[in-house]
């Protein structure tokens, strides 16, 4: 009997988490975005707009009243206590939305892989929640690099990886581990490699 399978992604920043999961996707998965859910739920009206305001002031607020994210994020990343304040707001709100999609999806009758992309998987404990995890990874090089060219100096690059578990402890714990720092053709390769691998459960012939 074919049935909904939750499989967690996760890596580090600029690991290229996004790019995996949109080669997942286009072979049938279902793909739920937390940080796309995070942005959402701070937009004006969103169920953490209110408090994130009120925590961090309307200094964060841009002139047409909506957070400014560059400016939000130059708070958090100077001031763990501020950023685990932020995340307290901010991840329930995720998990709500997130959980409620995948709940729609089986009141639905869809079958087969949902992934949902979750940077902090493993920081905030949710690897119980997935009948696997894939991790996405590179080198911290290549992180820095990535970062730089988003616009962000080495000092800011610094402080979003240090955040974060170390790529290679999130590989130690994944049940899939994708490798990221070779041409596209390569990471398409082990995304089909893995998707092959997640997606047999769905129909019922071997276990993940």
């Amino acid at each position: 009997m074919e049935q909904l399978i939750q499989v967690g992604l996760t890596g580090g920043i600029a690991t290229g988490k996004t790019t995996a999961a949109n080669m997942l996707g286009r072979r049938g998965g279902v793909i739920i975005d937390t940080d796309a859910l995070a942005h959402r739920a701070i937009e004006a009206g969103g169920p953490a707009y209110d408090a994130v305001v009120e925590a961090f002031g309307r200094g964060i607020l841009d002139s047409g009243g909506a957070i400014n994210r560059a400016r939000l994020g130059e708070i958090v990343f100077a001031d763990e206590q501020r950023r685990q304040q932020l995340n307290a707001i901010v991840h329930p709100a995720v998990r709500a939305a997130w959980t409620a999609e995948v709940e729609s999806l089986r009141q639905g009758g869809r079958c087969g892989v949902v992934l949902v992309v979750v940077p902090l998987l493993y920081e905030v404990g949710l690897e119980k929640q997935f009948a696997a995890v894939i991790a996405v990874a590179c080198s911290e090089a290549a992180q820095r690099d990535r970062l730089r060219g988003r616009g962000l100096t080495d000092a800011q690059a610094g402080a979003r990886i240090r955040v974060q578990w170390p790529v290679v402890a999130k590989m130690e714990k994944a049940d899939f581990v994708i490798w990221n720092e070779s041409a596209m053709s390569v990471l398409e390769q082990q995304a089909v490699r893995v998707w092959d691998r997640i997606s047999a459960p769905a129909s019922g012939s071997k276990p993940i």
